[in-house]
């Protein structure tokens, strides 16, 4: 008898063991935190695009990627004297405009939109071509002018826009036929950047409206309406 309550108080101290042990165990469970799976944005894998109303009629474009070039221009450029078909120009010495440069194509259409600006050339980076030392100062939300002058002598900063039926909003580039363009052409025209969203992939998303009034080399004209422009600008176009 005496061996069995023995045998009953092992078989408890071990149960009781095995109990404190289980406890102490619990109290040490490391708790993993959840993965967090992030969702992809679908801007990711949005396109550039362009649409806007002429007579009530509605045009949109599309493009994979419309970036194609930057350049630089002599900024308040004159001609000093043009020698058959070579032009001497002068102009501000310390300083660039630089322009971006977005073309639209689809179906037979396009439409190019260039992003425009003057800077000092020590504030800026020698790549291929001088540029901003932050390329996204082009882009920064709020309205911008029409440059009037864009191409010829590249005074004014803005945006100007340019249909491959001849019409845009900017003047003759030609020096040897007169500026074409008044000061008021695009009066009740408006351009702003609504939006300028970065991915985390570093891609940023630009969105803007827009109206303008477009001319062609005989000063006929017709109204843009409802504008709307997205571009989606990877971190590798800023080599330019």
């Amino acid at each position: 008898m005496k061996s069995v309550t023995m045998k009953k108080k092992h078989l408890l101290g071990v149960v009781l063991a095995l109990l404190f042990f289980a406890a102490c165990k619990k109290d040490n469970l490391i708790i993993e935190p959840p993965v967090v799976i992030e969702k992809e944005d679908p801007l990711e894998y949005a396109h550039d695009s362009i649409s806007y109303s002429i007579d009530g009629i509605t045009y949109k474009l599309s493009e994979f990627s419309s970036f194609y070039g930057a350049s630089n221009h002599q900024p308040y450029s004159k001609v000093d004297s043009i020698v058959r078909n070579g032009y001497y120009i002068s102009g501000i010495k310390d300083s660039v405009l630089y322009s971006r440069n977005y073309g639209i194509y689809t179906d037979g259409k396009k439409v190019d939109v260039m992003f425009i600006k003057t800077y000092n050339k020590a504030s800026m980076l020698q790549s291929l071509i001088l540029r901003p030392k932050d390329i996204m100062d082009l882009f920064t939300v709020g309205t911008r002018n029409y440059a009037l002058d864009y191409g010829r002598d590249n005074i004014q900063n803005g945006v100007a826009i340019s249909l491959s039926d001849g019409f845009k909003t900017y003047g003759s580039d030609n020096f040897r036929t007169p500026p074409q363009l008044s000061a008021d052409a695009q009066k009740n025209s408006k351009f702003e950047i609504t939006s300028l969203k970065k991915l985390n992939s570093g891609t940023y998303i630009l969105e803007a409206k827009f109206n303008a009034t477009v001319y062609n080399e005989k000063n006929m004209s017709k109204k843009l309406e409802n504008g709307y422009l997205r571009l989606v600008m990877s971190k590798y176009d800023s080599i330019l």
